[in-house]
């Protein structure tokens, strides 16, 4: 079996120095940032021969060849190399050999240099020793010079800033003093204003406990605050309250009434109220009367509404206390309105329209109490308006006794022994004020 023909090519290990045209290859040197090939120049021949020649002179001198030493040129035959191809003939090469000395010839050249080198030698010593002494003798007081450096010896110099002048001085001066008291200023004011924080808080503390007493005092209840949202609750964490919970609902009321009959004593400095109810709605009960008197005429009254206090603890919990109430009845006034054996009621969110008699409506309403002004009785109504204010105050009552009957209810479910009023198996707020209504009419 034939072998491959590229199997039997054989590459040469040199460089080539033809590219395929046949054109030399030139050295690279180096490649440039931009893209750039710099090659290795070509040489002259005719110029390389010239430098050759004036180096001969240069480093042999310029009777070179007139000292008669000159080198002998043995020319040697060299056997012509055989090439693979066989194409190319034999060549001549001749050798440029220098003749070398022989120890003999060593050794007579230096018995005829050394003694010239020591007679060099004493002279050179006797002038040395002849100059130091024609110095010391003229220049006996002059200090030795300082010896030079190299040129290429770094040494250290130092220099000295000038010193501006007295109006630069003085500008430099004002500058300095002015940024040193603005500085101080500044400082002063931090401090200052520290001090007054610090002085602030003092004094928001001493009123806060103070409010405090002055609350506990006048029977209102306090309970602690829970923690705030987000305060760790882990084992051996601090769980003590720093403030306070101010209940001013009624004993006998509902959860829901209860939960919204709370506030606490601002933290704030900036809160102007002496007290915070974050469920304050700020509504009172509106009750009017609409009635035809002796003469047939139409008379219509209201109860009396006072304005509320809120800049002292005493008549901000009393107002609110008020308004809590107010809502507990208007809430217990509609869910009995619809029921009335002996009237008919119309009922809205914040209005409760009752024909109580003949000629006679009587109204219950929620209204806010920043549109409310103070009423002032006169005259032609008094007698209505004193009604409004006993249908108010019977409502309040009313409610009380409602608190009483739902507690003793409880009670006597518990299983202790009490005796409960006669035929008050179930208690209201309405009929009660009906009836009353009715009697006036009839009577």
């Amino acid at each position: 079996m034939e072998e491959q023909p590229w199997k039997n090519l054989k590459l040469s290990l040199e460089r080539p120095y033809k590219d395929d045209k046949g054109e030399p290859i030139p050295v690279l040197l180096d490649i440039h940032p931009d893209g750039t090939h710099v090659y290795e120049p070509k040489e002259d021949p005719s110029k390389k021969l010239g430098q050759n020649l004036r180096r001969i002179f240069l480093e042999r001198g310029l009777d070179f060849f007139d000292s008669g030493n000159r080198p002998n040129l043995q020319e040697e035959s060299s056997t012509p190399l055989e090439k693979e191809d066989g194409a190319e003939g034999p060549e001549e090469s001749q050798d440029i050999s220098k003749p070398t000395m022989t120890p003999e010839e060593l050794f007579q050249m230096r018995t005829e240099i050394m003694p010239q080198l020591y007679i060099a030698l004493g002279e050179m010593s006797h002038a040395k020793e002849l100059l130091s002494l024609l110095l010391a003798s003229t220049n006996p007081s002059e200090p030795s010079p300082v010896p030079s450096l190299p040129p290429a010896t770094l040494a250290a110099t130092m220099v000295t800033k000038p010193a501006p002048i007295i109006s630069v001085q003085a500008f430099d001066a004002q500058l300095n003093t002015g940024g040193k008291d603005e500085a101080l200023r500044k400082a002063a004011d931090l401090f200052k204003s520290a001090a007054n924080s610090l002085e602030s808080g003092r004094l928001r503390g001493e009123k806060y406990w103070l409010d405090a007493l002055r609350i506990r005092r006048a029977n209102w209840g306090l309970a602690p605050a829970p923690l705030p949202f987000g305060a760790p609750t882990g084992k051996g964490v601090d769980k003590t309250s720093k403030d306070f919970l101010i209940s001013f609902g009624l004993e006998g009321s509902t959860a829901y009434f209860r939960r919204k009959a709370i506030g606490h004593m601002p933290t704030d400095p900036t809160t102007p109220d002496p007290l915070v109810f974050p469920h304050r709605q700020r509504t009172r009960l509106y009750i009017s009367l609409n009635m035809v008197d002796a003469k047939g005429a139409q008379v219509e009254s209201h109860n009396s509404i006072v304005a509320s206090d809120d800049s002292s603890l005493e008549g901000s919990l009393a107002a609110s206390q008020r308004e809590i109430v107010e809502e507990e009845i208007f809430s217990t006034l509609i869910k009995e309105a619809s029921s009335l054996p002996t009237a008919s009621a119309r009922v809205a969110e914040r209005l409760i329209d009752i024909d109580a008699a003949q000629g006679m409506e009587l109204r219950f309403e929620l209204r806010d109490s920043d549109g409310i002004q103070e009423s002032l009785q006169s005259n032609n109504s008094q007698v209505a308006t004193t009604m409004c204010d006993l249908i108010y105050s019977l409502l309040c009552a009313l409610l009380l006794g409602m608190h009483t009957h739902k507690k003793l209810q409880r009670i006597g479910h518990a299983g202790v022994a009490h005796v409960l009023p006669q035929g008050s198996s179930s208690y209201t707020l309405l009929q009660p004020i009906i009836d009353l209504l009715q009697y006036q009419v009839f009577c």
